[in-house]
């Protein structure tokens, strides 16, 4: 989904004027059921306002803001996350149906300091947008220690549980897309790890068919590391897979580039790597991901995670 096609996206929902209407669940903690929670129609209001604005300052005032694939991430900023993988097992509670069948939650059977996160459901029937918010520990006050209120004009001892509502939200779902602002919230969730190492496994299976390395059970060690399995997870869009790069001129590639010079061994007829070392293979799978570029203009070679594809787009007179 490009920048573009994600802004409709939201537009058409937010275009809805007068006919929006927003309902906030809770996520309980022990076994992420999610519930309603009752709140008054004035409040409500002034809640959907809150994310609306929110929703235009994170996102569709951004300008210059990308979206890129959590299969594709690279080091550039400002930018959001398409989720193209697996939802992992901490966040199935994402696809939960919210209907009138949904539980209201209930202040003589829970618990305000046992809610993990929120969804904010705002649009029509037609057009929803869905706002997942993780809370943090400040956002439920008074799970324990003694808290003063203002009353009266005076300090007075306040005991009951506060939900503090504020319109910074972790991801949303609109047209089928589960969008995140950042991937902190998905490399904490339970079960990610094990998404990302099962694609990256899939990426190392193309590595195996063009036979360029001796084994690929180097790179399989290094999997256990989450940051490392992404970008093994990258390569499977890599153009040299693409683009049917042959293994003589990967090599050829390998012994010439500044950065990789001696840095990997070869079989005795040539024809295969041998990556003998874990810096050498964090070296190839950053090469496979055509990180190492040159300058036309100047002839400097530079690394580079974060490209854009440039066509040539021809000016009629």
């Amino acid at each position: 989904m490009s920048r573009e096609e994600f802004i409709e996206s939201l537009n058409l929902v937010l275009n809805q004027a007068n006919q929006i209407s927003t309902i906030v669940y809770a996520v309980m903690k022990e076994n992420k059921q999610v519930k309603k929670l009752d709140i008054d129609n004035e409040e409500i209001v002034v809640i959907q306002g809150l994310f609306l604005q929110s929703i235009d300052d994170k996102i569709i005032s951004m300008e210059e803001q990308t979206i890129i694939k959590v299969s594709e991430v690279d080091n550039r900023a400002n930018t959001v996350f398409e989720y193209d993988l697996d939802l992992p097992e901490g966040l199935n509670y994402y696809s939960t149906d919210l209907n009138d069948e949904t539980p209201v939650f209930s202040f003589q059977d829970d618990d305000l300091a046992n809610i993990d996160s929120l969804i904010i459901k705002i649009g029509t029937e037609e057009n929803q947008i869905k706002l997942y918010k993780k809370l943090s520990p400040v956002e439920v006050f008074g799970r324990g220690g003694y808290l003063l209120w203002k009353a009266n004009n005076r300090l007075e001892r306040f005991e009951d549980k506060v939900l503090r509502l504020t319109p910074n939200f972790d991801a949303l779902f609109v047209n089928d897309s589960y969008v995140f602002l950042s991937l902190k919230l998905l490399e904490r969730s339970y079960g990610f790890h094990e998404v990302i190492v099962r694609e990256a496994t899939n990426s190392l299976q193309l590595i195996e068919q063009i036979g360029v390395l001796d084994s690929i059970q180097g790179i399989q060690e290094l999997l256990g590391k989450t940051s490392f399995a992404r970008k093994v997870v990258k390569i499977r869009n890599s153009a040299v897979f693409t683009k049917n790069i042959p293994n003589d001129r990967i090599i050829a590639f390998t012994k010439r580039h500044p950065s990789l010079i001696n840095k990997m061994k070869y079989n005795e007829e040539g024809t295969q790597i041998i990556l003998h070392t874990k810096a050498s293979r964090e070296l190839f799978i950053k090469m496979l991901d055509d990180a190492y570029l040159i300058s036309e203009l100047t002839d400097q070679n530079y690394e580079s995670t974060a490209k854009d594809i440039v066509s040539v787009v021809v000016e009629e007179e």
